[in-house]
């Protein structure tokens, strides 16, 4: 199906895999950061983000463009020409995710929102950027 994908999938899905992926990162780097620097606070992640980033090109690639979030919600990431997604791609739209918005604070992924609302968009920045979009598979 080539149906537009609401918000809210998107956000649902996203928050899934985050759990998934986050969670026992989290946990770990927390381990490791206690046992290297015993009485200091963990204030920063970089494991999870990382872990993250390498579960989503992970799952984008072998498994038909769909993360276990996606799957879920009934969403499909897919090249916008039809061919199968490739690993520039993966990785362009992975790192324009997770690099991009949060260094220029979601300002681009907010206009878009604002564009897709009014009707002007129906991709965001980061499926424009990696030449992919958004399908549902439900």
């Amino acid at each position: 199906m080539n149906v537009a994908v609401p918000i809210w999938k998107r956000a649902v899905a996203s928050q899934i895999d985050q759990f998934i992926f986050q969670t026992p990162a989290k946990l770990v780097e927390k381990a490791i950061r206690k046992k290297l620097r015993p009485g200091k606070k963990v204030k920063r992640y970089y494991l999870p983000t990382l872990v993250t980033m390498a579960g989503e090109v992970y799952f984008l690639l072998s498994k038909n463009g769909q993360t276990i979030g996606d799957r879920v919600v009934g969403i499909k990431v897919v090249s916008q020409d039809g061919r199968p997604l490739s690993l520039e791609q993966v990785v362009k739209r992975t790192l324009y995710k997770d690099v991009v918005y949060p260094a220029t604070l979601g300002l681009p992924l907010l206009k878009a929102l604002q564009q897709i609302k009014s009707g002007k968009a129906t991709e965001l920045p980061h499926d424009e950027f990696a030449h992919t979009k958004l399908i549902s598979t439900r």
